[in-house]
C-alpha cells in the first residue's frame, strides 16, 4: 500500500496526539476513572457541532444496547479543517477507527490509497443486504468500481415556501413543473416594502450563491457543467454557465427579488424565513431541523410552509447530499472489524431510524425513507418532492489538483453577487485557472490516473457485465 501525503507539521501533530494521550491517562489517574480498554473503544471522526454531537450520542447508546462492553469515543474537529485534521492523523498512524466522509474528499484520499475498500467486507457479510439502499446513495461512494464508504444519510435541495405569504398575495404555490421564468414572476410578486419606508422588508426568494450546494443547480438548469466527464477539463467558461450565473446574480441585482448580503447582515436567511419576511428559500432537507431548535424560537413565526422540487428551465436539476462513512486503510486488521461492524449498525433498521428521527435528513434504506416522508398532518405535505428528486440529483464533483482555484472562482463569484466584476470575466478566468493548474498536476504526475466516478453494480450483475465488456471490445 502506498501512502504519500504532502502535508507539513507531520511531526508537530504527532507531539500533539501523544501530549492528548498522556493528558488523558493523567485525567484517568487523578479523577480514579480507569480508561476504556482499546480493543473495546471505537474512535468515531465527526464534525464539532451540536447537531453532530447530539446524534452521535444517540448513536452510540443505541449501539451500546447491542455492545454493552464496547464505548464509542467521538474525535471532534471544525468543519474548516476536519479533512485536513482527518489527513494528519493518518500521517501520524493514529487513525480513527470509522470517519464520515464529504463527497469532494473522497477521491483525494482514494488517490492517496488512505481509504479501505469495502467490497469484500459487504460481499463476505450476509447481514449487510446492498439491495435494501438507494442505488444513489451506494453510487456516491463508488470510484473505479469499488465502494468506499456506506452511506447513512442522504438529501437533495428543495425550495421551502411561506404559504402564508402566497394566500396573503393570492399567488398560487409552486408545483413540480414550474419553470425559472415561474420563480422569478412569484418572488416579484412576494417581494414588498410592507410599511412604505422605501426599504424592502419581505423578499420572494433565497439562494445561497456562495456555496456549489445551492449554485450548481441553477447552472445544470441551463444545460451547463463545470466540468467535462472525466473531471481534467473546466467549463466554467461556457455560455450556458454564464447565463446560469447572470441568472442568479439577477435575482438581487436586477429583479431585487432576493436579499443581499448587506440584507442579511445580523440576521441569515434561515432566521429571515422563520421570521415570515422570506418566501421562498432553496434548501436540503436538513432545513427541517431548524423548526425545532431552541434558538429560533423567539424568532419564529406561526405560518403554513411547505417544500417542492425545485423549477426546472432547460433540464430538471438539483444537488445531491449524502453522508457516507468510511475506515482509514492504516487501521489495523482487527479494527476493521470493529469499524466494519459499527458502521453495519449505523446502516440497520435500528441507525436508520436514528437517521429518521434527526428531522434533517432522510435515511438510505429506501423502505424507512419512504416510510418517514408520510406524515399526514404534519408539515412539510409535500415531502415526497425529496425522493421525486433523487431520480435526477447529482453533486458537484471537481479535480482536487485544482481544488484552491475551484475555491478562488467562488471567492471571484462575490464580486459579482455584489455588482463589481461581471459574470463573463469572472466565468472565463475560472476556466483558465483551473485548466492552468490541472495542465501543470499532469505535468509532475504524468502517469497518475485521478479516481474516476463510478456506480455501483450488485455483486450478481458483475460477471455478466465482465464479459459483456469482453464481448464488445472483440467486436
Amino acid at each position: 500500500m502506498k501512502i504519500k501525503f504532502e502535508t507539513e507539521n507531520v511531526l508537530f501533530f504527532t507531539l500533539i496526539a501523544m501530549f492528548i494521550l498522556i493528558t488523558g491517562v493523567m485525567g484517568s489517574v487523578l479523577y480514579g476513572k480507569k480508561p476504556h480498554p482499546p480493543e473495546k473503544t471505537l474512535k468515531v471522526l465527526i464534525p464539532a457541532t451540536a447537531d453532530n454531537k447530539k446524534a452521535q450520542d444517540t448513536f452510540t447508546a443505541e449501539y451500546k444496547k447491542l455492545h454493552p462492553d464496547m464505548e464509542i469515543e467521538p474525535i471532534m474537529f471544525p468543519w474548516r479543517n476536519i479533512w485536513q485534521k482527518l489527513e494528519f492523523m493518518i500521517v501520524a498512524n493514529i487513525p480513527p477507527d470509522v470517519s464520515g466522509i464529504e463527497q469532494p474528499q473522497l477521491p483525494n484520499f482514494i488517490h492517496l490509497g488512505a481509504v479501505e475498500p469495502l467490497d469484500e467486507w459487504i460481499r463476505n457479510d450476509p447481514d449487510y443486504d446492498p439491495s435494501l439502499y438507494f442505488p444513489e446513495c451506494m453510487n456516491e461512494s463508488n470510484w473505479d468500481n469499488k465502494q468506499y464508504g456506506i452511506p447513512i444519510s442522504w438529501s437533495t435541495v428543495g425550495m421551502w415556501y411561506n404559504k402564508k405569504l402566497f394566500d396573503e398575495a393570492d399567488v398560487p404555490y409552486p408545483t413540480r413543473d414550474w419553470t425559472r421564468e415561474d420563480c422569478v414572476d412569484i418572488a416579484r410578486k412576494l417581494t414588498k416594502d410592507r410599511d412604505g419606508d422605501g426599504f424592502l422588508d419581505q423578499w420572494g426568494l433565497y439562494t445561497n450563491n456562495n456555496h456549489w450546494h445551492r449554485y450548481s443547480a441553477w447552472i445544470w438548469m441551463t444545460g451547463g457543467d463545470f466540468f467535462g466527464n472525466n473531471l481534467r477539463t473546466s467549463t466554467f467558461g461556457d455560455p450556458k454557465v454564464i447565463d446560469g450565473f447572470q441568472w442568479l446574480a439577477d435575482l438581487a441585482l436586477k429583479h431585487k427579488v432576493m436579499p443581499s448580503t448587506t440584507d442579511l447582515a445580523g440576521m441569515g436567511s434561515t432566521n429571515l424565513f422563520l421570521a415570515g419576511d422570506l418566501a421562498m428559500i432553496a434548501e436540503t432537507r436538513y432545513f427541517l431541523s431548524n423548526f425545532g431548535l431552541d434558538r429560533y424560537q423567539d424568532t419564529i413565526q406561526s405560518f403554513d410552509w411547505d417544500v417542492v422540487e425545485l423549477p426546472q428551465d432547460k433540464t430538471r436539476a438539483t444537488v445531491f447530499v449524502c453522508g457516507s462513512e468510511v475506515i482509514p486503510k492504516t487501521v489495523t486488521p482487527e479494527r476493521k472489524k470493529l469499524a466494519w461492524d459499527y458502521l453495519k449498525f449505523k446502516a440497520s433498521p435500528t441507525g436508520q431510524r436514528i437517521v429518521a428521527d434527526l428531522n434533517g435528513p432522510l435515511p438510505t434504506m429506501m423502505s424507512l425513507a419512504r416510510e418517514k416522508i408520510h406524515h399526514p398532518g404534519e408539515p412539510p405535505d409535500n415531502d415526497i418532492a425529496f425522493l421525486n428528486s433523487i431520480e435526477y440529483a447529482r453533486y458537484p464533483y471537481r479535480p482536487f489538483p485544482a481544488e484552491e482555484k475551484w475555491l478562488e472562482a467562488r471567492s471571484y463569484l462575490q464580486g459579482v453577487w455584489a455588482g463589481n466584476l461581471g459574470v463573463d470575466e469572472v466565468c472565463k478566468r475560472s476556466e483558465m485557472q483551473i485548466n492552468a493548474a490541472m495542465d501543470r498536476f499532469y505535468r509532475l504526475n504524468p502517469d497518475t490516473q485521478l479516481p474516476v466516478k463510478t456506480e455501483w453494480v450488485p455483486f450478481d450483475q458483475r460477471e455478466d457485465k465482465t464479459q459483456e465488456a469482453a464481448v464488445e471490445g472483440e467486436e
